[in-house]
C-alpha cells in the first residue's frame, strides 16, 4: 500500500470518528451550533460571502482569494485534490464543491454531508446559487443574487453587435496562438450580455485556442485582452504583440485593447461586475473617434 492510499484511509477513519462523536453529543443539535462549511470552489466561496453567510465557512479551496476574508481561512486543497486529513479535522457539517467529472465525490462524501453543485452554464449557476441560499439559510439574499445573474446574463446574442474576440493574457512577446473565450461558456454569455457577438461563431469543445493564421481569417472587429493586472509596460507589451499582426482590421482601426479586470477570471458573483466593465469597454472602443 502506497503512502497516498494510507493517508486516504486514515483520513476517512478520522472523519468517521469525528462524525460519530458529533452524533453522540446531543448538545450540538439541541443548542443549534453554527454550521461549519467547507467550500472547495472559489466561485462557491465568493457566493457564500456575497449572500452574507461567510461566517459559516471554516475552510476554503486553495484558489479562494476573494473576498479578503477568504484569504484568512484555512485552505484545504481543491475539489480534484482535497486535503482529506485537514478537512476531517475541521469536522464540517457541510462540504460544498462544484460538480465536475473528476471531482473526488465518493471520498468527499465519506468525510461528511457533501453538496455537488453544477457550475458551467448560466442556468446552472443560477440554480446552484439558489441552492446555496437554501443550505445556508440565506434564501432571500441568494434568490436576489440569482435573479440578478439570470437577468443580466441570460441574453441572446445581438444580431448586429460587433464581432469581438476576448483573449486571455499570456506571456507577452510569444504570440504564436491565442487562448480565447468561447461562446459556449459562462464568459461567452457575458460577451453577449455586453452587446457583442463572439468572433468565433461556433461552439468549441476543449481548450479554445486559435493560431495566428486562423485569427487573421476570422478578422474580428475588436480584440480585447483580459488580464488580472498590468501597468503601462505590460499594456504596451500585450498590445504590441497584436499590433504586429498588421492584416487585422482591429489593428488598423485601433480596436485592440487590454482590459485589466480580475473579476473577468471569476465565475462567482463578481462576473456581474465584469459584464459591466466589458460593456463599458466595448462602448468605448466603438464610440466615434475611439482609438487605442
Amino acid at each position: 500500500m502506497n503512502r497516498r492510499n494510507l493517508l486516504h484511509i486514515v483520513a476517512l477513519l478520522l472523519a468517521a470518528l469525528l462524525s460519530n462523536c458529533s452524533r453522540s453529543s446531543p448538545s450540538a443539535k439541541e443548542h443549534g451550533s453554527p454550521k461549519r462549511i467547507v467550500s472547495l470552489s472559489p466561485a462557491i466561496t465568493e457566493t457564500v460571502f456575497a449572500i452574507g453567510a461567510g461566517t459559516s465557512l471554516v475552510a476554503v479551496s486553495d484558489y479562494s482569494d476573494y473576498p479578503d476574508a477568504a484569504r484568512q481561512l484555512p485552505h484545504v486543497g481543491t475539489s480534484l485534490t482535497p486535503s482529506y486529513e485537514a478537512i476531517a479535522r475541521l469536522a464540517p457539517t457541510l462540504i460544498m464543491t462544484e460538480s465536475a467529472v473528476n471531482t473526488a465525490k465518493s471520498e468527499l462524501s465519506a468525510l461528511g454531508p457533501t453538496e455537488f453543485l453544477p457550475w458551467l452554464s448560466v442556468d446552472q449557476i443560477v440554480a446552484s446559487t439558489r441552492r446555496i441560499g437554501a443550505l445556508t439559510e440565506r434564501a432571500d439574499a441568494a434568490n436576489a443574487l440569482a435573479d440578478r445573474l439570470s437577468s443580466r446574463l441570460s441574453t441572446a446574442e445581438p444580431p448586429h453587435g460587433p464581432r469581438v474576440l476576448l483573449v486571455l493574457a499570456e506571456t507577452p512577446g510569444k504570440l504564436a496562438e491565442v487562448l480565447f473565450v468561447k461562446r459556449n461558456s459562462i464568459h461567452g454569455a457575458v460577451l453577449r450580455a455586453a452587446g457583442a457577438r463572439n468572433a468565433v461563431a461556433e461552439d468549441v469543445p476543449g481548450i479554445p485556442r486559435l493560431s495566428i493564421e486562423r485569427l487573421i481569417a476570422l478578422d474580428p472587429d475588436a480584440i480585447i485582452v483580459l488580464a488580472t493586472s498590468g501597468g503601462d509596460a505590460e499594456r504596451a507589451a500585450f498590445l504590441g504583440d497584436f499590433a504586429r499582426v498588421t492584416p487585422l482590421s482591429a489593428v488598423k482601426t485601433g480596436h485592440v485593447a487590454l482590459l485589466v479586470a480580475p473579476e473577468a477570471f471569476s465565475v462567482g458573483p463578481r462576473i456581474l461586475a465584469f459584464a459591466d466593465r466589458l460593456t463599458q469597454e466595448i462602448t468605448r472602443l466603438f464610440s466615434a473617434g475611439a482609438a487605442q
